[in-house]
């Protein structure tokens, strides 16, 4: 694979913009290079901890086979290469082969390797020719499809045109992908395009790459749910379109996939992952309001988490001693400041929300409480941060930035939020 870039620099300029929840695109572009140059070092991290590893013969045969295959399938177009190896289930799965315990753990999570590869070459057109073992009789190709093989091994080749699976002994269980992941064939199910972006409904098991338990492995076929997904995907984004189209292009430009996650009762309804980010997990919302929400929310997590990947604002430890309007339990410091953040967006939101032309009365009203819901929550945060004596000059001009945005939405230097000149998630981020 391409040597990883070197280190990137932040502008102040672009700290202060991502701060204020709005960034331009050459911050992103920025935030998307860092993003893709970490995947490469955590790849590398791999290849070195299995040269480690006290690996059987054949598991390291297997993984010596995978990694030639994602190399050659990645060389014809490393730029289409990129957007499979920067999906966010990609990500989940080198962090936990990394944390895998054991060789034993190591061999069974290196398992998604090879579907990666075929991956990244129906993306490329790369011709590669080779035959995987499955999970459960599964072939999961992460951000494009799972095929229910009913067989041990699947036959391969892939070239400029599509990919040919081929499932070894069930012949007529055959599958042929087209370039852009669509497939025709029996046992074949793709993941759904998110209406009015590139991103991908992930409701096939795809979201995080493991493999499956045999005896539990979920249907390949789309939940039959996955109507009303998409169609609350669709009104969440026609409500954001309407009220801050640019929120809504940054979500549908940024989301690559949209995990269905179990509802959890009292527990968080959705949730981040800081080795997938992009990828936005989930229970279903009840309106088109609430999925808006949680879009913009845990989007906030995903930039600020790539960000601090790329430059490092605080030097706090994990423990959680902080309390925070929007949790009962205490929260680490990292938690304060993710949840600060996400808070932020909302109140910008709704602000937008409120302010926009054609709203009635009412609307306004319910836009307004909204919004000064989320402010009083992100101003009683503030000075958890900024007198924490954790921040770095990085974090601390981060934070300050944060304030002085809620100003603006609070309506100037009068406003009850606006930061005192002494001071120096539902959702979860993990």
């Amino acid at each position: 694979m391409a040597a990883a870039p070197g280190a990137f620099h932040v502008p102040p300029a672009t700290l202060v913009r991502i701060a204020a929840t709005r960034q331009r695109p050459h911050d992103i572009d920025l935030l998307h290079a860092a993003l893709h140059s970490r995947r490469l070092v955590l790849f590398k991290a791999l290849l070195a901890r299995v040269g480690r590893e006290d690996l059987a013969p054949a598991a390291r045969a297997a993984f010596d086979r995978d990694w030639r295959l994602l190399e050659r399938a990645e060389s014809p177009t490393p730029a289409a290469a990129r957007r499979l190896l920067d999906y966010p289930a990609v990500g989940g799965w080198i962090v936990d082969a990394l944390n895998a315990p054991g060789p034993d753990g190591l061999t069974a999570a290196l398992h998604p390797l090879g579907g990666i590869a075929v991956g990244t070459a129906l993306r490329t057109g790369a011709r590669l020719g080779t035959v995987l073992p499955t999970a459960g009789g599964r072939l999961v190709l992460p951000g494009i499809g799972v095929h229910d093989a009913r067989a041990s091994h699947v036959r391969i080749r892939t070239g400029p045109h599509g990919t040919l699976l081929t499932p070894v002994g069930h012949p007529a269980r055959s599958v042929l992908l087209r370039p852009d992941g669509r497939g025709a064939g029996a046992g074949w199910a793709s993941l759904a395009v998110l209406p009015g972006s590139a991103g991908r409904l992930d409701d096939l098991g795809t979201g995080h790459t493991a493999p499956p338990d045999v005896s539990d492995a979920p249907d390949v076929r789309p939940r039959p749910e996955r109507a009303a997904w998409l169609g609350r995907w669709r009104a969440a984004v026609t409500l954001l379109q309407a009220a801050d189209p640019w929120r809504a292009a940054e979500v549908t430009g940024l989301v690559r996939s949209l995990v269905p996650m179990e509802p959890a009762g009292e527990g968080a309804s959705s949730r981040t992952l800081r080795a997938a980010p992009w990828a936005v997990h989930t229970a279903l919302p009840d309106t088109a309001r609430r999925f808006a929400e949680v879009l913009v929310h845990e989007l906030a997590h995903s930039k600020l988490a790539v960000l601090t990947d790329l430059v490092a604002l605080h030097h706090a430890d994990g423990s959680a001693v902080h309390h925070v309007a929007w949790r009962e339990d205490p929260r680490p410091f990292d938690g304060v400041l993710q949840g600060t953040y996400a808070h932020l967006a909302l109140a910008d939101l709704w602000s937008r929300v409120a302010e926009r032309p054609g709203a009635g009365p009412a609307a306004r009203r319910a836009a307004r409480a909204r919004r000064e819901e989320y402010r009083a929550q992100v101003a009683d945060a503030l000075p958890i941060l900024l007198n924490s004596h954790q921040l770095n000059e990085h974090g601390e001009r981060f934070t300050v930035s944060m304030g002085q945005h809620l100003t603006s939405l609070g309506g100037g230097p009068g406003s009850p939020y606006a930061l005192s000149d002494s001071l120096s998630g539902d959702g979860d981020v993990r």
